[in-house]
């Protein structure tokens, strides 16, 4: 997805856009599945009250209980889908992110071996 080319910085701040704009996704994704599973509760909910006679009969809200009903467990079920996919990009972009950050080759300070090579005068010996 991204070029190995440039700066190693460069890469891992392209790489924390990419896992941002993921989170976003993944939360969107998920209100997307609360909307569905709303309407897909609603629609029969709906319909039973008609069957109840809590509300009167029409063609039209028939028809929309229907499409609720419908539509919201599409919705949920594209959604749960997507959300899932979106999670699986979210953590291969992590792990990019981390051997990105592993390859810099950074040492904590104060770790013995890279205390143990300053002292000899030879790095990392």
């Amino acid at each position: 997805m991204f070029s190995s080319d440039g700066r190693p910085a460069e890469r891992i701040e392209q790489l924390e856009v990419r896992i941002e704009e993921l989170r976003e996704a993944i939360q969107r994704s998920r209100r997307l599945m609360m909307a569905g599973r709303a309407c897909a509760v609603i629609g029969p909910a709906l319909l039973a009250c008609f069957m109840l006679g809590l509300i009167s009969f029409t063609p039209v809200r028939l028809i929309v209980g229907l499409s609720l009903a419908i539509g919201g467990v599409v919705l949920t079920g594209s959604s749960r889908a997507s959300t899932e996919q979106l999670e699986l990009l979210l953590k291969q972009a992590e792990k990019e992110r981390s051997a990105a950050i592993d390859g810099l080759g950074l040492v904590e300070p104060g770790h013995p071996a890279r205390e143990k090579g300053l002292r000899s005068g030879r790095p990392g010996v």
